[in-house]
């Protein structure tokens, strides 16, 4: 009974001891936050300025769509991605909704749904909707995106 008295107290205390660190709205964390902030901007600005966009990911950052064999590195990730964008495609809108930040140290893990309005090159509109889960590494005081993994979501039918 004193070991687990002993244990519900140090709970107690660590519970109270994160209440102070409560930044947002959403009772989250100024770390939460930060990455929060990071995420939520998808790849919204890449036409204008994609070197800026493309630095919120890790040198080391790769991604793994799921049903791929293997994880795409960040060089030909992102070749593919400006290749994209310099063909006349842009980002309308994105929109991301977070099921958790979560955040242990200098590493943490983000787990979200998002949907990303295009404008292809011939003019016709595309909405991708997926389930991401992103492994973010703090680097000299920044939060930077160190691996990233996609499940495309299924065609709801509300393609605009």
């Amino acid at each position: 009974m004193k070991r687990f008295l002993q244990i519900a107290g140090l709970s107690a205390a660590l519970t109270l001891a994160t209440l102070p660190a409560l930044a947002s709205e959403q009772g989250w964390s100024a770390d939460q936050q930060a990455i929060a902030d990071l995420l939520s901007n998808g790849p919204m600005g890449i036409e204008t300025d994609f070197e800026a966009w493309a630095s919120e990911y890790h040198d080391d950052w790769t991604v793994w769509f799921a049903g791929q064999t293997e994880p795409r590195a960040k060089a030909p990730h992102m070749q593919l991605v400006r290749d994209y964008i310099d063909g006349g495609a842009s980002v309308v809108s994105y929109e991301a909704e977070f099921a958790d930040i979560t955040v242990l140290g200098d590493t943490a893990l983000a787990r979200f749904n998002a949907t990303e309005s295009l404008m292809e090159a011939d003019g016709s509109p595309r909405t991708v909707r997926y389930a991401g889960t992103d492994y973010l590494v703090r680097v000299e005081g920044a939060w930077k995106v160190r691996a990233t993994t996609v499940a495309f979501l299924p065609d709801d039918g509300a393609e605009e």
